[in-house]
């Protein structure tokens, strides 16, 4: 469910997600200097969406960000860091414990997002022969992406059945 009080949060993802993603883009990375600097800020976002709303989702925001780094740095592990960059594990965390503050259903549903359009990227290159098995597509922008899918859903089934609700009153 979204929540208002994550509304500060949200605008530090909106600029801090278009930084990171122009920059993964061009370079095929994530710099720590963002990166890193995003964990005390996370932390302090989500305990003013705590405050601002009386509830706190603590264990939520865990397992979020718990889902988001065992399948990313899983990813990474497996591939030996050839099929996922480590900026991309240390990003996680962060989206996912956003995400799961809202509920575990958005946590994995942008997990989902993120592979599916990261993949239909990659496909769509190799399918214009723009790119072969072993070109780097920078994934930072599909987590990215797919976290601001999952916020955007879980904000709108919200406010549709708030509205559905006030209509049937």
């Amino acid at each position: 469910m979204f929540e208002s009080g994550l509304l500060p949060l949200a605008l530090i993802w909106i600029v801090v997600g278009c930084v990171l993603s122009v920059i993964d883009i061009r370079e095929h990375r994530l710099p720590d200097a963002i990166v890193l600097r995003m964990y005390p800020v996370v932390l302090m976002g989500l305990v003013v969406a705590g405050w601002v709303t009386g509830s706190w989702h603590w264990s939520r925001a865990l397992a979020g960000a718990g889902i988001w780094l065992m399948a990313i740095g899983g990813a990474w592990l497996l591939t030996a860091g050839r099929g996922m960059g480590f900026g991309d594990v240390k990003l996680a965390p962060l989206l996912g414990a956003t995400l799961g503050w809202l509920g575990w259903q958005p946590a994995l549903a942008g997990l989902f997002c993120a592979w599916v359009l990261g993949g239909c990227w990659a496909l769509g290159l190799l399918m214009l022969r723009r790119a072969n098995r072993h070109t780097a597509v920078a994934f930072g922008p599909f987590l990215i992406l797919g976290f601001w899918a999952a916020f955007a859903a879980s904000s709108w089934v919200v406010t549709s059945s708030l509205g559905v609700a006030a209509a049937g009153s």
